[in-house]
């Protein structure tokens, strides 16, 4: 019996294109801001979230990508409440959503995130939906008996499902043949990602190499202010 595929687009999610996976070694790696928001819920476990954006951060890594995680604590001077400006001009927004405020947003039970965007509008938050992600890893664990996964591949699909809607959010419309940026993941994308072998393809990455080093070409300097 075939197992089902997971579904990481729906009618809001923007996307990529095809080509074969490589790192890309261009320096100095431009840089990605990223706030994370995590619903208070006791159902999410932070530490697993806490290992999903090592792993996140080690995908944009390997094509050339540095991230920077921004508490929204840090968003905020020190004692007045004004957003950072150079921060909050820059950054992207991604949202791990828990399972009353998933139910508001899609029923499909293998979709595993949303971007905000469409073909002609690139949007600045994505979300993940975490307990769609948990369910899809222990079915996954059942049913492949792969001895020593533990939590682990609940973190590899965790940050795949990030990586891959951040993506979305850097990327043209439309998704990938292959890839971290497929539409839709089977058994063996699964495998790849716990090879550590899901990636962004080398077009792909050339193109969020250069959405990143346009933003910070056009960001004006406080000099310059």
């Amino acid at each position: 019996m075939n197992k089902p595929s997971l579904k990481l687009c729906s009618s809001i999610l923007v996307s990529a294109l095809v080509g074969l996976a490589s790192p890309a070694a261009a320096a100095p790696n431009p840089s990605l801001s990223i706030v994370l928001h995590v619903c208070d819920d006791p159902g999410i476990q932070h530490n697993l979230v806490t290992r999903a954006q090592a792993e996140m951060s080690r995908i944009y890594r390997d094509v050339g990508i540095d991230i920077t995680w921004i508490s929204e604590a840090s968003l905020m001077t020190e004692s007045d409440g004004t957003p950072e400006s150079a921060v909050s001009d820059r950054h992207l927004t991604l949202v791990i959503l828990c399972r009353d405020l998933t139910a508001e947003v899609t029923d499909d039970p293998m979709a595993l995130g949303g971007a905000v965007g469409t073909r002609e509008y690139r949007g600045n938050i994505a979300y993940v939906y975490y307990d769609h992600v948990e369910h899809i890893a222990r079915t996954f664990m059942n049913l492949s008996r792969e001895p020593g996964t533990d939590d682990m591949f609940s973190v590899i699909l965790l940050a795949h499902a990030m990586a891959h809607e951040m993506g979305h959010l850097l990327l043209p419309h439309g998704h990938s043949a292959t890839g971290l940026m497929r539409a839709e993941w089977d058994a063996m994308d699964m495998r790849l990602a716990m090879d550590r072998r899901l990636n962004f393809t080398s077009e792909q990455a050339k193109l969020i190499r250069g959405q990143l080093l346009t933003q910070v070409a056009d960001t004006p300097s406080p000099a310059s202010n």
